[in-house]
């Protein structure tokens, strides 16, 4: 059975720790969304549209074909929105029978989510960009596949034994 876990989150709550840790687990590749992103728009405090996350989660799917093709467990991390992860829902069941996809939101709390941005260096702090797309996220109607996982009072291990159990 190949493995796929797909994490969104705020920026800073810890979805690309999260992600090395279960991909070093399990033996399998992390696919940061945010290098794609970075490729298609220079402007990294603002949104991008809708149009430009179906992009990334096409250039993330080709990527996460290719591990997958091998075996290889993989983990895709971005700020993902609900049409991004039904995108990328969709197109794995189509592509793959034998998948096992996890679909996870990591958010904490907002002070705890400004004390985990500060812990990074200056020049990727997001700071006020915190609060903005927590907001944004919170909007949204999420999928019921989603399994929403608030790591405020959770240390890195628990974070991750809970993604395992999942």
């Amino acid at each position: 059975m190949k493995e796929i876990l797909i994490i969104t989150g705020a920026c800073g709550v810890g979805k690309s720790t999260i992600s090395k840790k279960w991909a070093k687990l399990k033996k399998g590749a992390v696919i940061e969304s945010d290098c794609f992103r970075n490729w298609i728009h220079n402007k990294i405090y603002d949104r991008f549209s809708i149009k430009e996350e179906m992009l990334v989660a096409d250039l993330a799917l080709v990527s996460a074909k290719e591990y997958l093709k091998h075996n290889m467990p993989v983990v895709i991390e971005n700020v993902w929105t609900p049409l991004g992860l039904d995108k990328l829902k969709n197109t794995l069941e189509n592509e793959f029978e034998d998948v096992n996809m996890k679909f996870v939101w990591l958010k904490c709390n907002l002070d705890e989510n400004h004390r985990r941005d500060r812990l990074r260096i200056s020049e990727n702090q997001m700071k006020d960009r915190v609060e903005i797309v927590n907001v944004e996220l919170s909007e949204y109607e999420w999928p019921e596949y989603l399994n929403i996982i608030d790591t405020t009072n959770l240390t890195e291990k628990e974070t991750l034994n809970r993604i395992v159990e999942i």
